[in-house]
């Protein structure tokens, strides 16, 4: 069950420091969408018509090379946005978003967000420190592909999904809904088959435990790893 509209905001990271009565303004001038399992929320290269707040689910952020491989930026969840950058330079998208889970989200559009923008400065200000958390994330993502083997890849892949993504249970583990193989490949540039064999790999090193669709990491691996 997902949160009311306005309690979402106000946890969000965009939209959290806004008093009450603005938060109603921005609740007011979002609409609801609903979105399947690998069903496209947008497509690269397509006009940016609103941002969008994810209530519920998860979402990856990929570009396709020339050959057609896709490879995945980023992964978000609920109270995160994306769909910002087309709306800040007038450009088309520069990525694809696809549901990684059946996701609720809030889309508010082009219009709107620009009257929000200019009444309140402060979501300016929160958006460019997204942004530049994102850039650095992007480049420790580049980092891991150049000096890191895969191995550490998808090491550092399941620590910052944990991270960003993960549910402590208070026995020492954290618990996070394992990605498909293909897309965990499509994040550390590898083959699905790669990732098959070192998954089973790090299950019989202890570092993950995978039961059913879901991952468990030790707590005290994530607190060693910094961002």
């Amino acid at each position: 069950m997902q949160p009311p509209l306005k309690d979402l905001l106000a946890g969000s990271q965009l939209f959290g420091e806004l008093a009450p009565n603005e938060l109603d303004v921005v609740a007011r001038a979002a609409e609801t969408r609903e979105f399947a399992r690998d069903e496209t929320i947008f497509a690269m290269q397509e006009p940016g018509d609103g941002l969008y707040v994810i209530a519920s689910g998860r979402v990856k952020v990929v570009v396709s090379t020339t050959g057609g491989k896709e490879f995945i930026l980023a992964t978000l969840g609920p109270g995160q946005f994306f769909g910002e950058m087309a709306l800040l330079d007038d450009s088309p998208r520069s990525a694809s978003v696809i549901a990684q889970l059946p996701t609720s989200a809030y889309r508010i559009r082009r219009q709107e967000f620009d009257r929000l923008i200019e009444a309140h400065p402060g979501i300016a200000r929160k958006l460019l420190r997204e942004l530049s958390l994102r850039l650095r994330r992007a480049n420790a993502q580049m980092e891991s592909l150049v000096t890191l083997d895969v191995v550490g890849r998808l090491a550092r892949y399941f620590i910052s999904l944990a991270k960003q993504h993960g549910q402590i249970l208070g026995n020492g583990w954290v618990a996070v809904r394992r990605p498909t193989h293909q897309d965990i490949a499509n994040s550390i540039g590898t083959s699905r088959e790669t990732v098959t064999r070192l998954m089973t790999e790090l299950e019989e090193r202890g570092l993950v435990v995978n039961e059913g669709k879901m991952s468990y990491l030790r707590e005290e691996v994530l607190r060693s790893e910094g961002e």
